[in-house]
């Protein structure tokens, strides 16, 4: 029975509390990572890495709104946010998103893997597809697709909400505000 009440005390001390909600973003006190000041629940670095031969920062930091939990990822280099996406959802339908990050060796790109299933009829209709950002020296990453991106898919849609991010991170923010949040809305999956 110690030892059941001490391995409780533990996992308490090392839950990180629940997550913020979009609707508190202003109300949560920020974390400072990589010099980018963004919402505390569930920040992180996730990697280090050459951009375009600047130093730069992957962090992942919670957004979630009512109907799901999503974690954002903002890339800061330069010391300003050059790029921000959804890097994972969890829907209360049942939708998923998750995206692995790499650099492409070129040191000028990154490499977004994406896998998002939803639910459709009595199954689910799962997408896999690969996003790829370039490093512009004077601004934002651009989406840099190495073919066409169709029409009506899952990539489309998120490509079209990047295109608003782009706008947004053009003034050469210094953190993720949350109006920048609101920009980055959850993943949609259209039949």
């Amino acid at each position: 029975m110690v030892r059941r009440g001490f391995l409780v005390f533990l996992s308490a001390l090392a839950w990180p509390g629940a997550p913020a909600r979009a609707a508190d973003v202003e109300a949560v006190e920020g974390a400072i990572l990589g010099g980018i000041d963004v919402p505390a629940g569930r920040a992180r670095v996730l990697a280090r890495f050459p951009l375009g031969g600047a130093p730069a920062v992957a962090l992942a930091f919670a957004a979630d709104p009512p109907e799901g939990e999503r974690d954002l990822l903002a890339v800061a280099a330069a010391g300003r946010v050059v790029a921000l996406e959804v890097l994972s959802w969890r829907g209360a339908d049942g939708s998923r998103l998750y995206t692995r990050l790499s650099v492409v060796p070129d040191g000028r790109r990154l490499r977004l893997e994406r896998s998002a299933s939803a639910p459709r009829g009595r199954g689910f209709r799962r997408e896999q597809w690969t996003d790829y950002l370039a490093w512009q020296d004077a601004g934002p990453m651009a989406d840099a697709p190495v073919r066409l991106v169709l029409a009506g898919t899952w990539q489309a849609g998120l490509a079209a909400q990047r295109a608003g991010v782009v706008a947004s991170l053009a003034v050469g923010l210094r953190g993720v505000p949350p109006a920048l949040i609101a920009a980055c809305p959850p993943p949609c999956f259209p039949v």
